[in-house]
């Protein structure tokens, strides 16, 4: 419902017609009756698009549960280059820019990058925005931002569900991958967000609410539960006892902040001089705050990484379209005999495959990146998942790998119980050779459309 709509002919036309823009592919879709529509000229003086370039603090979630899809907004606000790409900057509430009430964003879309445009007017209650809002009342590509996912979505409700890597990965094109934290230690994780942001990869995290009832609750820590937050920075600092490592985090909400150590107000600042805590951003409840890595490695249960810019030199990428056609290629789960029907893709990580490595060097190894997702946009996604698997060296000039081979066969890698999301990852580190791609849906004979990336780096 959301594509086709060309921004510059519509704007040019609205210029030509001396009218404002009114996206009928979009309507009002609020049925609270106390909720009106407007634009920005009809509820501030001064509206802006962007005020002294887009920060963290521009974006502070409204009445909508969202915080999944703002704590990505918030991490791309700390890349210039990934936020331009996807806000537009020449863009303007100006009369004397050619204003006719027109916007457009830049969306990630299965592979491509497509132009969502949308009007300016924004839902209103009691003389305030009721969804996302900068913590200026004139600053507005945030709100205009979140319309524009909205009619991606279908609806503003629509975002009432979504999930972080979605969002992640729509804003970059990057691939997503979740980490459970109770699985590493805080050096590990340390090293993970040290690693992601020295490659400016995008980062947010989410803690678990044990009882459903509990979502939304703020603990004894100051955290709320069955929330999102965006991981934006990662520093050492020194203190009598060595260094510590310490995490930056902003909850969405845009206030109600940790109040453990390292919190703004904790007393481990006092050892630190008013000018280095000025330059960490100690100074007003904003959202953000500074908290230990093993507290965070406690206290929160997942972090999200999206690592962008994969088509670098660096990388060996590709990618694919597919469909899963019942009684032809749609064989189920790796438990089913029928399994080996399944779509079966080839790749030769590494150049030339089972080369011997000469005695004394170390074997060459690669990591490959895989991501499948399904692209129906359906709300009953399918229960899906993805396989790696080693082929052998008489089997390589097979075209397909037959029902024994699976039998027989485990997989190097595969994304583990199929999952009914959009998008499931893997990532392996394997020897040069020859390997085969098995994406697969829970149950035989399931239909559905889906996109396959690879990126190998050695």
């Amino acid at each position: 419902m959301w594509a086709g709509q060309d921004y510059l002919s519509l704007r040019t036309l609205c210029q030509k017609k001396g009218e404002l823009f009114v996206d009928s592919l979009f309507p009002e879709d609020i049925s609270d009756p106390g909720v009106e529509w407007k634009r920005p000229a009809e509820f501030c003086s001064n509206p802006t698009f962007i005020e002294n370039g887009a920060s963290t603090t521009d974006i502070c979630q409204g009445d909508l549960g969202d915080c999944w899809l703002l704590s990505a907004i918030t991490s791309l606000t700390l890349y210039p280059s990934l936020f331009s790409r996807v806000v537009p900057n020449d863009q303007s509430f100006s009369p004397s820019d050619g204003y006719c009430g027109i916007f457009h964003f830049k969306l990630w879309h299965f592979g491509e990058w497509l132009d969502v445009v949308i009007d300016d007017r924004l839902p209103m209650k009691n003389g305030r925005l009721v969804y996302t809002k900068s913590d200026t009342r004139e600053e507005l590509w945030s709100a205009l931002l979140e319309k524009a996912y909205a009619k991606v979505r279908g609806s503003y409700s629509a975002l009432q569900g979504g999930t972080i890597p979605e969002a992640l990965e729509d804003f970059t094109g990057g691939i997503a991958e979740t980490v459970s934290l109770w699985r590493h230690t805080p050096e590990e994780v340390w090293d993970m967000i040290s690693q992601s942001e020295s490659r400016k990869s995008l980062m947010a995290c989410y803690i678990q609410a044990s009882e459903p009832q509990d979502t939304g609750r703020v603990n004894e820590d100051g955290l709320v539960l069955g929330h999102a937050y965006s991981v934006i920075g990662a520093k050492e600092v020194t203190q009598a006892s060595g260094e510590a490592t310490l995490v930056r985090l902003r909850n969405p909400w845009g206030f109600t902040e940790y109040t453990g150590p390292w919190s703004d107000k904790s007393l481990e600042w006092e050892a630190v001089s008013e000018k280095e805590q000025i330059a960490w951003n100690l100074q007003r409840e904003d959202g953000e705050f500074w908290m230990l890595c093993e507290d965070f490695c406690s206290l929160f249960s997942m972090i999200v990484t999206c690592r962008v810019n994969l088509d670098s030199s660096h990388c060996i990428a590709t990618h694919l379209h597919g469909r899963w056609e019942s009684g032809v290629s749609a064989g189920g789960g790796r438990r089913l005999r029928s399994f080996f029907t399944n779509p079966q893709f080839r790749i030769l990580v590494g150049g030339a495959s089972d080369e011997e490595v000469e005695p004394g060097t170390t074997e060459e190894r690669w990591t490959v990146l895989v991501e499948l997702m399904q692209t129906d946009g359906r709300t009953d996604k399918l229960h899906i998942a993805c396989h790696l698997y080693k082929v052998p060296k008489e089997q390589v000039s097979r075209p397909r790998l037959d029902r024994g081979f699976f039998t027989r066969s485990r997989p190097v890698c595969d994304t583990g119980d199929p999952q009914n999301s959009r998008g499931v990852t893997m990532r392996a580190c394997v020897a040069p050779g020859d390997y085969v791609i098995v994406p697969s849906t829970y149950d035989p004979n399931q239909e559905g459309n889906f996109y396959i990336r690879v990126f190998c780096e050695r």
